[in-house]
């Protein structure tokens, strides 16, 4: 898999690219408390969008049925102390599936999530074809590529959420749930979790070709605080480092996407957009690791705000 070049990144909604494979799906199956509704659901896909129009991936299906049975296992989206096995999971070719919910997570914690777990039985070509999803050499220690059926995101309840597409109505009182989404997705396709990153992973640096040497953050997980780059040639802070505060809103710059294609992923050339709008503030947030691993799961991650 390889980058190509590019100079703009997508919008918040972003014109659907002519190459793009990867969708993304949500289930609100474990949102017990109703967090979404029509609105923070729009936002969400938006979120989605930034992945799905630069992303190119072909991912085989997994069928489960009869002998062969693929588990997905995930942290409850609306009680993260809890795991949920998700038995004789099926998920279509090209699709990415992400389970969501709200939780009182505590403390700063304003979202967790990560790419899910799993255990198979059957067929060895199925278990194989079910891991890999068509992908090569996406585990161990030597990863090059990454594949997953998807995960679980998170979100506290008791944050003072921000739920617009644009931002004119954001306020310095509340977070910015189109960025924290963003962010999280982009954790459940194996940034900063998969053994793709972590081979990649040198001291307190990120080396690739794609990238360069990138300094990270303490957990080895995030670009480090502060850590700067340009969204359609304006410099910006990262969404994939550490620190945001209430009232911002950050854009995938051209090091996360960069960063997506050092694990693996495909990443093309967005699609011409006539403007992007900026609205950059100082940061805040503090990202941490909650490292669950349950029959090979992958880590979770936690996000801490700080106003």
């Amino acid at each position: 898999m390889k980058l190509l070049p590019w100079s703009l990144t997508a919008l918040l909604v972003a014109s659907p690219s002519a190459f793009a494979n990867i969708d993304i799906q949500f289930d609100f199956s474990y949102d017990t408390s109703g967090f979404f509704n029509s609105t923070n659901i729009q936002t969400l896909n938006a979120a989605a969008s930034v992945f799905e129009t630069r992303i190119t991936d072909s991912l085989s299906a997994i069928n489960s049925g009869g002998l062969n049975n693929f588990q997905g296992l995930i942290l409850d989206p609306s009680d993260i102390n809890q795991t949920q096995t998700l038995s004789n999971l099926s998920v279509a070719a090209n699709v990415i599936k992400i389970y969501v919910g709200s939780d009182n997570l505590g403390g700063f914690t304003i979202g967790a999530g990560g790419s899910g777990g799993y255990s198979c039985s059957g067929l060895g070509s199925f278990c194989a074809n079910a891991v890999d999803r068509g992908q090569t050499n996406t585990t161990g220690n030597s990863a090059t590529d990454f594949a997953t059926w998807g995960g679980m995101i998170s979100f506290n309840s008791s944050t003072s959420w921000y739920f617009g597409q644009d931002q004119a109505g954001l306020t310095n009182t509340q977070f910015d749930f189109y960025t924290v989404a963003v962010h999280e997705i982009a954790h459940v396709l194996g940034f900063g979790l998969a053994p793709s990153f972590e081979a990649q992973v040198n001291g307190s640096n990120f080396n690739s070709s794609e990238t360069g040497t990138v300094a990270l953050s303490n957990d080895l997980a995030h670009w480090a605080p502060g850590t700067m780059s340009t969204v359609g040639g304006t410099p910006q802070e990262t969404v994939m480092d550490p620190d945001i505060t209430p009232g911002t809103r950050k854009y995938f710059t051209d090091l996360d996407y960069a960063g997506m294609a050092a694990i693996g992923w495909s990443v093309v050339t967005p699609v011409p957009e006539s403007s992007i709008s900026l609205n950059l503030l100082a940061g805040g947030l503090l990202l941490g690791l909650l490292y669950r691993r349950n029959l090979g799961s992958r880590r979770q991650t936690v996000i801490n705000a700080y106003a």
